[in-house]
């Protein structure tokens, strides 16, 4: 296969939203019923990102997976998953955002019922309204909810930016080709991802590259 350069958006700030996937207790928390460890290491990014994207007047939008718990809308999910009404269930404590990265009253929040940050939600429109048209994603999980709504995203012609220290993954037993390291995960996810559907990077980058485009914005004169 060829190798060819790793897409780079130029990042215009006023075009662009934070989009911070699952960063809920059920994930993050270490009795989260389905606790992911590495999101452990991706906090503290998160909040210098979402940190900045305020002070630029981007918006930061948050993703949570929550169904009514009746289920009468789980679908798919809850052949993947028998325990989703519970683990999901609207008013439950898990389904919040963990305190560390609470959203805050300018922040938008979107409610999910499956993978993607698009799949049956207003998240389309929420970002056109905005006149969003290139979105930076972080999260957990990498390969699943991260990605996956990356993949959206891409179906609808935003310029996606995937944060290669801040979308945090998971190990998988062996399904019958062996045990996959979390670690694997996000080596074969963050390689996708930059060949076929947008650009990857860190998230220092990304905080730079958002400081230099405001500061340029705001030492424009006003004619």
């Amino acid at each position: 296969m060829n190798v060819k350069a790793r897409i780079k958006w130029d990042l215009n700030p006023q075009r662009t939203a934070v989009i911070v996937v699952d960063m809920q207790k059920v994930f993050c928390a270490k009795d989260g019923a389905l606790y992911v460890p590495h999101t452990e290491s991706i906090i503290k990014n998160i909040q210098q990102l979402t940190s900045t994207a305020r002070q630029a007047n981007m918006p930061v939008i948050y993703l949570r997976h929550i169904v009514r718990g009746d289920g009468s809308d789980t679908g798919r999910m809850k052949d993947m998953y028998n325990d989703t009404d519970e683990i999901f269930k609207r008013g439950t404590d898990g389904v919040e955002i963990i305190d560390e990265l609470a959203p805050l009253p300018q922040d938008i929040i979107v409610d999910k019922l499956f993978y993607s940050g698009f799949h049956n939600t207003d998240l389309d429109t929420i970002l056109r309204a905005h006149d969003i048209n290139t979105i930076i994603i972080c999260g957990t999980v990498t390969n699943v909810c991260c990605e996956t709504t990356v993949r959206d995203a891409t179906h609808r012609e935003y310029k996606t930016i995937f944060l290669s220290d801040a979308n945090a993954p998971m190990d998988y037993p062996d399904m019958g080709w062996g045990d996959i390291s979390a670690e694997e995960i996000q080596r074969i996810t963050l390689t996708v991802i930059a060949y076929e559907f947008g650009q990857v990077s860190e998230t220092e980058e990304i905080i730079k590259e958002i400081k230099f485009k405001s500061s340029q914005t705001q030492s424009l004169p006003i004619n």
